[in-house]
Order: C-alpha cells, then structure tokens, then sequence
C-alpha cells in the first residue's frame, strides 16, 4: 500500500518500544478493537495502570471500539501522560491499511481540537490483526501528517512517538522510513529511535 500526499512543512518520528512510564508526551494514543474484551496489548496493559478503568467504560458502553470512535479519558497521574485518547478500531478482522490511514487522519485531528501537540500512539501487534508492520506504520503516519501537515493545516511542524513491542520495532522502523521515501520531495522526514 503506497500513501502520499503533497505535505508542506517538518516532521519529528520517534520510535520507541520503551515501557508507559518512559514517556514524555502530553498525550497517549492507544487503539482499542471492538471484540477484543477485556482490552489487549497497549491497551490492555493501561486499563491494567489505571485499575480497569477502560474496562468500566467498555462495561458501561462508552467505550465500544466502534471504527473511529474516540474517547478521551484523563488518567490522573497513573501514566505520564495527562490526556489519554482512545480510538476505535473496529473488528480486528476488519482492519485495512485503509482504516489505518483514517485511523492516523483522526488522531491527529482530534489532538489538534484538544490542542495536543506532544503525543504517542500505538501500532496494532501482527498477531491481533495479521496486517504488515511496517504497511500498518507507514499507512498510520500518511494519515497522520495528511491531517497535520497538510496544504489547509496551520501547523507546519509536529512531532509525535510511535510506540510498538520491541519484537517488531524494526518492522515500525522500516514503515517510518518507506512514508519518509514517500514524501522525500514534499516535507522533511526526522527519525529517533528511543
């Protein structure tokens, strides 16, 4: 899957496969499946942090995982990070590279309306969708920098962290770079690993 648009501006990707409490950003992405119950992967382990308090909100309906919904939820001091934002992913079997691209989209949108600049987000596992690593990267931060950076943005700079299990940070690594080979012409690409 190739994902490109005619960004303007700079953006800072840092990739990390460093524990929650490591993190620095103001803000925590973490995708959530509709039918995964109770809550998996980095998702899992935060409701774990914050005592099943995503697990109350599943059990209550207002988190549901529908595709694109999104639930921000204050995690008082029990992450680093002050804004904690759940995004619906859908069905796991119902992931695209598609949905991961609006995915990206709508994160960024919705850290923006928060005014959330500094922020983290999470790949899915392969085994919990069975999608490509790096596609799943690399489709996630198109969408991402499309809502940012794009030509109507008023953003030209941002950075943000891209969080996955250290057994697959080179696949995270190798989709970061594709989407910096994609837009190579258009915008600067800088790359960390934590």
């Amino acid at each position: 899957m190739h994902f490109t648009q005619n960004y303007a501006g700079m953006i800072t990707i840092t990739v990390s496969a460093e524990s929650i409490d490591s993190l620095i950003q103001d803000g925590l992405v973490i995708g959530y499946f509709s039918d995964e119950r109770p809550p998996r992967g980095l998702c899992g382990f935060v409701d774990w942090r914050l005592n099943g308090l995503i697990s109350r909100h599943v059990a209550r309906g207002t988190v549901t995982g529908t595709f694109m919904e999104k639930v921000l939820i204050t995690p008082h001091k029990r992450i680093p990070s002050s804004k904690l934002l759940i995004i619906g992913l859908g069905e796991s079997s119902n992931l695209t590279y598609e949905r991961l691209h609006s995915a990206g989209q709508g994160i960024a949108e919705t850290l923006s309306k928060i005014q959330c600049s500094d922020a983290a987000f999470d790949i899915p596992s392969p085994h919990r969708c069975g999608l490509n690593v790096s596609e799943m990267t690399t489709a996630m931060i198109s969408g991402f920098a499309e809502a940012l950076l794009g030509k109507n943005s008023k953003t030209d700079s941002h950075a943000v962290s891209v969080l996955g299990d250290d057994s697959y940070r080179d696949e995270i690594t190798l989709g970061v770079n594709q989407f910096k080979v994609n837009v190579k012409h258009t915008m600067k690409v800088f790359i960390h690993e934590a």
